[in-house]
């Protein structure tokens, strides 16, 4: 029980915002590929090893943990109680509801897009985004392809598209 409800903790976030959000990017005037992509992956590395273990989604996150892990023990103790078994069950489900799970997960998010984002500003980049056409074009593109790449960094480098497109 406790796997399913931390799988949906997990999942959660995933599904909520997945709708049509305006697809963004960073750029910077005239930068060279290598240097785009060593920026990125940099910038990328200070979101990635962000400490969030002592933010208040972590302590939530853990605290409902410790919880859910009490009501796994305490199901596995009810034996046909079936009545019993119902309160663990809702009570485990008051848990979740009360973490907020895709509201905590929103305020890490942010947190780790905002660490990534500071990174590519003190570097010089600006963010913009692309138009539907682009976008479109972006779509065909496999995720982590060289094309992709090379696309990405043509939108990026081209001053009338940061011009143009800026956010």
């Amino acid at each position: 029980m406790l796997r399913c409800l931390t799988a949906i903790l997990i999942m959660l976030p995933m599904c909520v915002g997945a709708a049509e959000r305006p697809v963004v990017s960073w750029g910077k005037s005239g930068v060279t590929l290598e240097a785009y992509r060593t920026d990125a992956v940099e910038c990328g590395r200070q979101g990635y090893y962000l400490d969030i273990s002592n933010t208040e989604a972590a302590k939530v996150f853990k605290d409902a943990s410790r919880q859910l892990e009490s009501n796994e023990a305490a199901l596995s103790m009810v034996g046909g109680d079936i009545d019993r078994a119902m309160q663990v069950a809702n009570d485990s489900g008051r848990i979740v509801e009360r973490t907020r799970p895709a509201e905590r997960m929103k305020q890490v998010r942010t947190l780790l897009q905002d660490t990534v984002s500071g990174c590519l500003r003190a570097r010089g980049y600006t963010q913009f985004q692309l138009t539907p056409d682009q976008q479109r074009h972006l779509r065909t593109l496999r995720t982590g392809s060289a094309e992709r790449h090379a696309y990405l960094h043509g939108l990026a480098s081209n001053p009338a598209v940061l011009a143009a497109q800026h956010l």
